[in-house]
């Protein structure tokens, strides 16, 4: 259960939230997640509320307003192998919509399952772990 919250400008002018979802979820897919595995958020922030610095940490050319900020709230245990999948799939993805690799950031965070609940109070069950 990856949970996807993308940040951007308001400004922003590259593809719209629908193709962004449509390509994170394909490359949720690709990565080995469920179809029906799809929990997204998008924040769209004004220029000042959304400020990161353009070269950090030493890229060779800036990054643009187009920026994603994709945080990715994966279970506890997650295999590093299978983040790198993903995060293989969604810059693939997002290329193939127009989104330029050098402004996407993506973040990885990890929450045991039994911290969470998806309905009715109930706990999520645990992951069996490949």
């Amino acid at each position: 259960m990856p949970l996807f919250t993308i940040t951007m400008r308001s400004s922003r002018r590259g593809p719209d939230k629908a193709t962004l979802s449509a390509a994170i979820h394909a490359a949720s897919v690709a990565a080995g997640y469920p179809h029906n595995d799809i929990f997204q958020r998008f924040f769209s922030l004004e220029a000042d509320d959304l400020r990161i610095d353009p070269t950090y940490p030493g890229l060779p050319k800036p990054r643009t307003d187009e920026l994603l900020m994709i945080e990715v709230v994966v279970s506890s245990g997650t295999l590093t192998k299978r983040k790198h999948e993903l995060l293989a799939a969604l810059l693939a993805g997002l290329d193939a919509v127009g989104v330029d690799g050098n402004d996407v950031m993506m973040f990885f965070g990890e929450i045991d399952r039994t911290s969470s609940s998806f309905a009715n109070g109930e706990l999520a069950p645990p992951v069996v772990l490949e």
